[in-house]
């Protein structure tokens, strides 16, 4: 081969590592994303949105998340810029689905969603009982973790 030959080939070898590289540590693609994604996409500053109702959203959110419920969503986002990256999440990812549809019809070009909701999240909550034992003050109910179980029945 002659010289200039094998300076292309090793350029477009450089190229091609180069782009590996950048893809594969840079933002995330607009869509579906899990827990890792989010903690770059909030280090980058991106709108964290909890779109569950307020009451969910004192009981536990993603610190640094703003509460805007999904009823709310487009009237409240009409106001933000539109080419700042959004993350969406709610509890299981339902919500958050509907509500990346929605604001990407509005024009979003940068709209991510948390697709398990906060109930995969893996990373640091605030609100409710997280808050209260971050302060040092106990819960005021002990939980296990465990789903509650009501029974009903009747002696007929």
């Amino acid at each position: 081969m002659k010289r200039a030959q094998v300076l292309a080939v090793v350029f477009g070898v450089a190229v091609v590592i180069v782009a590996i590289v950048a893809l594969s540590s840079g933002t995330p693609t607009p869509g579906l994303i899990d827990n890792g994604d989010l903690s770059r996409l909030q280090e980058e500053g991106a709108r964290i949105v909890d779109v569950r109702t307020a009451a969910e959203f004192t009981g536990a959110h993603i610190e640094g998340a703003e509460n805007v419920p999904l009823s709310d969503l487009a009237a409240v986002a009409d106001g933000w810029d539109r080419t700042a990256p959004v993350v969406v999440y709610c509890a299981v990812g339902d919500r958050s689905d509907s509500a990346a549809g929605m604001l990407q019809s509005m024009g979003f070009e940068r709209v991510y969603d948390l697709g398990g909701g906060i109930a995969q999240w893996d990373g640091a909550l605030a609100g409710g009982a997280a808050a209260a034992t971050d302060a040092g003050v106990a819960p005021q109910v002990a939980l296990s973790g465990l789903p509650i179980l009501y029974e009903f029945y009747t002696d007929w």
